[in-house]
């Protein structure tokens, strides 16, 4: 059970796990009452975390009649990990722009420790910790702010639930780190850029073998 205080934020995080799960299938309506009743919550982060779902078009909300579940299509997939893509690729540029000897130093050493990680929570703290370092480096709070805005597709532990990413993500992360280093911006953008496109893949992959991938016609 959830803690009687969770966010609208948590909520949401239990709503994309049954979703990921196919409790939920496209179609099925999300029934509020029973959210806050299974959770121990009252409905206001319900409502929260409802409005939130329906902003990245996990569900869809009809007046008169609730919300449903819009679930997810391949493009909106791919769409997403191409924008992270891009939200990284940039703060990699700055980074590489305007991070001094310290910082890098510090990159590095949070580059070796995700290298050398083996456990999928080893990875991602290790890789959160590369990807903060990466942040301050490009001294820019509006990235940072669209880094908060972001949300996974993937509920909970990204590494443990996608096969395959782990290895991507060292090979990927090592490659922009070496672009990084050498000063060469565009290189670490590129590198960036095709990491989470493949990520994307991955993730379609597996939601198609899930069967909880669905087309935008569906």
């Amino acid at each position: 059970m959830v803690d009687r205080r969770s966010s609208g934020s948590q909520v949401a995080d239990h709503i994309r796990g049954l979703i990921f799960a196919g409790a939920l299938r496209q179609g099925d309506h999300v029934r509020q009452d029973e959210i806050a009743e299974e959770l121990g919550v009252s409905r206001i982060p319900v409502r929260e975390a409802m409005i939130a779902l329906e902003s990245e078009g996990w569900i869809s909300i009809e007046p008169h009649r609730g919300a449903f579940v819009h679930g997810l299509d391949e493009n909106s997939v791919r769409d997403h990990y191409a924008l992270l893509g891009a939200l990284y690729a940039l703060a990699a540029e700055r980074a590489t722009e305007r991070g001094d000897a310290d910082g890098l130093a510090k990159l590095t050493e949070d580059e070796q420790d995700l290298r050398i990680a083996e456990t999928s929570d080893d990875v991602q703290h290790a890789n959160e910790a590369y990807l903060r370092q990466v942040f301050a480096m490009a001294h820019s709070p509006r990235l940072s702010s669209f880094s908060r805005l972001m949300t996974s597709v993937i509920p909970g532990n990204f590494f443990a639930a996608v096969p395959g990413s782990i290895p991507s993500q060292k090979r990927g992360i090592s490659a922009a780190h070496r672009a990084i280093k050498a000063a060469d911006g565009a290189r670490a953008s590129a590198e960036f850029v095709q990491l989470l496109r493949h990520h994307g893949e991955l993730v379609i992959e597996l939601l198609k073998d899930r069967s909880i991938l669905w087309s935008p016609a569906d």
